[in-house]
């Protein structure tokens, strides 16, 4: 099976060398940093144990799992509402393409430019209210919250879509009108992406619940720019909306996916834990005849793994942890000096690969390598 969510350091490229690498038998499958989970969906054990210190993933693996029918109902809704700005767009085609004329006009004729984005704030205003109906749910105090911050979202998008707009066609030429209504479309998606990210920063103070919550997180994770990480000094999440390109992503097959009925037996099956690794494999116990595959965060300056700090003195710990279990352990982890020095010691095994091959490391640092592949077996 695939991941149900892309993930910061996902081992889907890396599985041939992980399958090539397994111990002949698997009692019990143990993840402790299971992010997207590429190698426990692909495994497909039946005793499947996994676990992840980030709190919201972990709601999301639940929520499949107890088959939460408010996530999904939710989920639903805002995929409808996202689909909806597009017949929004369609249906008014014609009354958006002159907005944005009449904009470029007005810039044209050199007019203050405060005064034109005040103007055409209050045209996109009007715009929506004239066509509230259209945008039905969206709306809907039932389905949102902070309706206003919403509006303000498509103003703000939409005065900075037309204005790279109108700098890209006074630098090369006028866009044709698919263009035109594509980047449109952007700036109204852009808008609901912003508005439902500023729901997922402000969640505690507009008292929404964990379902509703997991649904955003999911939803903003999958349209968020490359799947970025990115939190400010503050803790607030601050990666924009992905472009132009996924205007038309087709999410309805994530939804259908992760509740589909092999994704829920699967994990019916599994237990999940969300806590510091050392305190979850203490309380799994792992044993001989098991196996424990780790893809802890990296060894960087930068060492955060979805808000949580995992820094040297992690590693260290990690480290002297599988020097004494007695399951089998595969740990892949990028190449660095000090990764390296950590488990060149007898009880481990050190394998090397980059994008392109796997070889055995013949006990040296190679600067040119890429990943380590370390096992105890």
């Amino acid at each position: 099976m695939n991941p149900i969510i892309k993930w910061a350091g996902g081992k889907e490229k890396e599985l041939p060398y992980i399958k090539e690498n397994l111990p002949s038998n698997i009692k019990r499958y143990i993840e402790p940093f299971v992010g997207g989970g590429a190698v426990y969906f692909y495994l497909n054990v039946k005793k499947s144990i996994i676990n992840d210190k980030s709190e919201e993933l972990i709601n999301l693996y639940r929520c499949i799992q107890n088959n939460d029918k408010e996530f999904f109902s939710n989920l639903t809704a805002i995929y409808k509402n996202w689909t909806l700005l597009e017949s929004v767009v369609e249906n008014n085609s014609i009354e958006l393409l002159k907005i944005y004329r009449d904009y470029c006009a007005d810039l044209n004729n050199n007019s203050e430019s405060k005064s034109i984005k005040t103007k055409f704030n209050d045209k996109i205003y009007a715009f929506v209210i004239k066509h509230s109906e259209e945008f039905n749910g969206i709306l809907s105090s039932d389905f949102n919250i902070e309706i206003d911050n919403f509006i303000n979202e498509i103003a703000k998008n939409l005065i900075s879509k037309m204005n790279r707009m109108y700098k890209i066609e006074k630098q090369k030429k006028l866009m044709n009108k698919k263009d035109t209504l594509d980047n449109i479309e952007c700036a109204f998606k852009s808008a609901f992406y912003m508005h439902f990210r500023h729901l997922y920063n402000e969640a505690e103070k507009l008292n929404i619940n964990i379902s509703f919550y997991t649904a955003i997180f999911y939803f903003i994770r999958e349209f968020c720019y490359a799947s970025m990480f990115r939190y400010n000094k503050n803790g607030k999440f601050n990666v924009p909306y992905g472009g132009i390109s996924y205007n038309r992503k087709e999410f309805i097959k994530k939804i259908e996916y992760i509740d589909s009925k092999k994704i829920k037996e699967y994990m019916e099956q599994t237990e999940i834990y969300c806590d510091d690794f050392e305190a979850f494999l203490k309380e799994v116990k792992p044993e001989r005849g098991d196996f424990i595959f780790l893809d802890p965060p990296y060894d960087t300056e930068f060492s955060t793994y979805a808000k949580n700090e995992f820094a040297k003195k992690d590693q260290v710990r990690l480290c002297e942890y599988l020097k004494n279990t007695k399951a089998n352990i595969m740990l892949i982890i990028k190449n660095t000096e000090f990764i390296y020095n950590l488990y060149n010691t007898k009880e481990f095994k050190i394998k090397t690969f980059d994008k392109k091959y796997l070889v055995s490391f013949q006990n040296r640092n190679d600067k040119d390598v890429e990943h380590l592949l370390i096992t105890n077996y």
